[in-house]
């Protein structure tokens, strides 16, 4: 589907500042002292909106400043910009210019090659996106790059919003929306707690004036694997509730019943057209079929086998399906294309309790109750009801995701189901339990002098089985081997994959099975007559403790997993067992695990469990996270030791 376009991490989006009348030399001191160590500062960013009613249409046209003070040589990083236009918004005019420093004045330069092309996200067969890129000349400290652009959005539900924070500080940020009295504007402010945002509303003759206000902003934290800057830095949504339109009020998003008008118009369009063939495939396809349940596994698992994504962005295409006749037929379309396909077969075979459902992924983080715009959901996908209240979300873009669980960038998130033309129900999609996913890895292993010599099998289920599905997919022999070593490498950088196969790679209802056998030379420690060996061959998350201090940002998962690993070391003719770890646990929210030593016969037992619980870690939850990591990494250091007997 068509998305907002949230990049506020490029300067293009931001809007700016005139600064002042202070000499270059003077603001850059005062900016340095201001804000240490930072290379460049936005001294405004200002973003001014006038909804216009055009014929039978509510318009708006968004008039963006910006301008930053660089301030050190850095800063030229920050020297190549862009802005965006669309099907929706539509570049009218653009301007940039550098100021630089010339005594206590500035020279102005204006920017005059500017290079414009499509631009294609990763996954993005198409998208009618275009970019105007260029770069400003003559970039030193002291110096202001300026940009002036306008763009105009021929459909007011489609705004964007405003950012008051950026990637650098902001010394002042402000939105402004003018408006007909009467136009309804509503807004919603997120993570606006701490950035002192003022609000003012005026009326202006027949307008009304929106304005929100905020300064000296630092620049946000920079931790790796965050969220989305929408999950943390502060922004204003604004959308129009209601206008009057050639004499007649006109409710646009008043909420989620005016959404999904929206969206059911949008289905209303597709140009439907019989097809005999798609009609013959579903019936061959649940010829036999135990049951509705039966039908509803056959028909997903085929498109996701037989449908190629290939995502289409271009104006009302990123939210209009194509028919599902033209789909089956192509064998290839994006995310809407896909759930039109799968719902249309299960209407087809009989599945009346089957509906089209907008999702926002988790790259989003609103619920449809606090905004009820096209910038809650970014995706499509099928749903299946088989009892009231039970439902299966059917993701047929992610190929390798098995019947009964959602793809994992929707886990948490909620649907909006188009139950008919007029009647639509936002439910929740669940998170998947960490015991649906992760690995099953038991083994057992003989000493050869130093080298361990190990057989066993590897399963991997649910989430973790979907992403090594992907990496084994379409692999040759030669690569295919190199992808397994890498996946089984343990103990040291001498380890060998003398033999495996591989099981079940496209039975998405078991777990993918891989068998091996493994050689890890040079990894046993013999001193004297006692031999050390560590049976820890994986030690996942060992040293993953966390800067409680210096990260700011909650930590991003994919999904939660468990991983189990079963050990048997067979002790060697002549050796007895002079020391067994003990048994060791700790349980956190996020994080734990358990290991156990048990001697059984001629074999030594090692029992592990490691689960990570959690699909975004917040700041609280960092002391509990190390607390079980420093447990674990202790546990991960102990020995079993093997003695020579006494002859």
């Amino acid at each position: 589907m068509l998305r907002y376009r949230l990049s506020i991490l490029l300067p293009c989006f931001l809007l700016a500042v005139g600064a002042s009348a202070q000499a270059p030399s003077q603001a850059v001191a005062e900016m340095k002292k201001q804000y240490p160590g930072e290379k460049a500062v936005y001294l405004e960013m200002r973003q001014d909106l006038t909804v216009e009613i055009r014929n039978d249409s509510v318009q708006v046209l968004a008039r963006h400043h910006a301008d930053m003070l660089h301030l050190d040589e850095q800063s030229a990083m920050y020297a190549n910009d862009r802005v965006y236009s669309a099907h929706f918004s539509r570049l009218q005019k653009l301007e940039a210019r550098t100021m630089v420093p010339n005594g206590e004045k500035f020279k102005t330069v204006k920017v005059t090659d500017f290079k414009e092309k499509f631009e294609t996200q990763s996954g993005v067969f198409f998208d009618d996106t275009r970019s105007t890129s260029f770069t400003f000349p003559s970039i030193t400290p002291g110096a202001r790059t300026v940009t002036d652009y306008t763009v105009k959005h021929v459909d007011a539900r489609f705004v964007m919003p405003f950012f008051v924070g950026s990637y650098v500080p902001v010394r002042h940020a402000e939105l402004t929306i003018t408006a007909p009295k009467g136009v309804r504007i509503g807004y919603k402010t997120f993570h606006g707690e701490h950035a002192g945002i003022k609000y003012t509303k005026e009326e202006k003759g027949s307008q009304v004036v929106y304005r929100w206000t905020a300064d000296n902003l630092p620049s946000p934290p920079r931790d790796a694997d965050g969220p989305e800057a929408s999950y943390y830095l502060p922004h204003i949504v604004f959308y129009v509730e209601e206008a009057t339109v050639a004499g007649q009020p006109r409710k646009l998003l008043a909420g989620v019943p005016e959404l999904y008008t929206m969206y059911a118009d949008f289905v209303k369009r597709i140009d439907r057209q019989p097809s005999p063939a798609l009609q013959h495939r579903v019936d061959s396809l649940v010829a036999g079929a135990k049951n509705e349940e039966d039908k509803v596994r056959r028909i997903y698992y085929w498109v996701q086998d037989n449908v190629k994504y290939i995502a289409f962005e271009q104006g009302l295409r990123g939210f209009i399906p194509h028919d599902a006749g033209l789909v089956y037929a192509r064998r290839y379309g994006d995310c809407k294309d896909m759930a039109h396909l799968t719902n249309e077969m299960l209407h087809l075979a009989g599945v009346k309790n089957a509906y089209l459902t907008w999702v926002g992924t988790r790259d989003l983080p609103y619920k449809y109750a606090e905004l009820a715009t096209p910038g809650v959901d970014n995706h499509m996908i099928a749903t299946y009801e088989p009892k009231p209240g039970e439902y299966v979300f059917l993701d047929a873009t992610s190929k390798h995701t098995p019947y009964g669980m959602p793809s994992a960038m929707i886990q948490g998130k909620e649907g909006l189901l188009g139950l008919d033309a007029k009647t639509s129900r936002v439910v929740p999609i669940p998170a998947m339990d960490r015991a649906r996913s992760g690995t099953d890895d038991a083994s057992v292993l003989t000493l050869d002098g130093t080298t361990l010599r190990g057989t066993g099998r590897l399963n991997l289920a649910g989430y973790t089985k979907v992403n090594q599905s992907y990496g084994l997919d379409g692999l040759d022999r030669t690569n295919q081997t190199k992808y397994v070593k890498a996946l089984l490498e343990r103990g040291n950088n001498k380890f060998f994959v003398d033999k495996y196969s591989i099981a079940n790679l496209d039975a998405r209802d078991q777990p993918l099975t891989i068998s091996y056998d493994y050689r890890l030379q040079d990894y046993v420690q013999q001193v004297d007559d006692e031999v050390y060996i560590n049976l820890n061959l994986e030690r996942p998350f060992a040293t993953d403790r966390i800067d409680s201090v210096a990260r700011k940002l909650p930590r991003y998962n994919e999904f939660a997993h468990t991983a189990r690993t079963r050990t048997e070391l067979v002790v060697p003719a002549g050796y007895e067992v002079s020391y067994l770890p003990p048994a060791a646990q700790a349980q956190g929210d996020a994080i734990g695990f358990k290991v156990s030593y048990e001697r059984k016969g001629d074999k030594i037992i090692q029992d592990r469990e490691v689960y990570i619980n959690y699909l975004l870690l917040q700041p609280k939850q960092f002391s509990s996270w190390n607390s079980v990591v420093g447990k674990l990494g202790n546990a991960y250091r102990e020995v079993v030791i093997l003695k020579k007997k006494k002859t």
